[in-house]
Parts: structure tokens; sequence; C-alpha cells
């Protein structure tokens, strides 16, 4: 198992599971729940809670998750591990698609 965050699921298959465990730094954490939502809580609760940077796999994915969908947006620093640690540091990738995005959803109907 890897050392940074990771959602467990056990189940007949990737849709099928029935239980779901969060593990960090290779210790599962309690309790272990019956969806997958109350996982991710966990799992994305589990990088501010024990200070981690995000995993480089899956930086630009949560980073979003951080900013966009959850509105959590620091003065300062971030979770993605690279570059400076002066100012706000969001991944470029996640600063283009929020741009796409937003063009996407604000087309004018006519």
């Amino acid at each position: 198992m890897p050392m940074t965050p990771i959602i467990i699921g056990l189940g007949n298959g990737v849709n099928q599971c029935s239980r779901y465990y969060v593990s960090v730094e290779r210790q599962l954490l309690k309790p272990e729940l019956n969806s997958f939502l109350p996982a991710f809580k966990v799992l994305f609760g589990a990088y501010f809670v024990f200070n981690l940077e995000y995993n480089s796999a899956l930086a630009a994915t949560l980073e979003y998750v951080q900013r966009d969908l959850l509105l959590i947006n620091p003065e300062s620093g971030s979770k993605t591990g690279k570059g400076p640690k002066k100012g706000v540091n969001v991944c470029p990738r996640v600063i283009t698609f929020l741009k796409r995005f937003s063009a996407f959803l604000f087309v004018p109907q006519i």
C-alpha cells in the first residue's frame, strides 16, 4: 500500500463494493464506511488533518476538488508540493481546466 491516503473498497467489483476503508501511511482509519462518498470525504480530510501533500498522480484532480467544488482556497501554499511556497500556487492544469470549463458553462443563449 502507498503511504499517501487511499480508499480501499471491498466487494465483488469496482461498482459492487459494500465496505470502504481509508488508509493513511499504511494504517487503516476507523470506521468502516458503507459508500464511496463518505470514504472520499475521509480521504480528502486526511490530507488536511495530517498536513499531507497530494499524491503527484492525483494532484491536479484533488486540487480541482479542493478549490472549485469545496471552495477551499487558502491565501498561501498548496498541497501539490510543487513550486515555491510563496503566494497562492495553483496547478496550471487546474487553472486551464477551470477557464475552459467556465467558458463552457457561461455561453450566452441566443
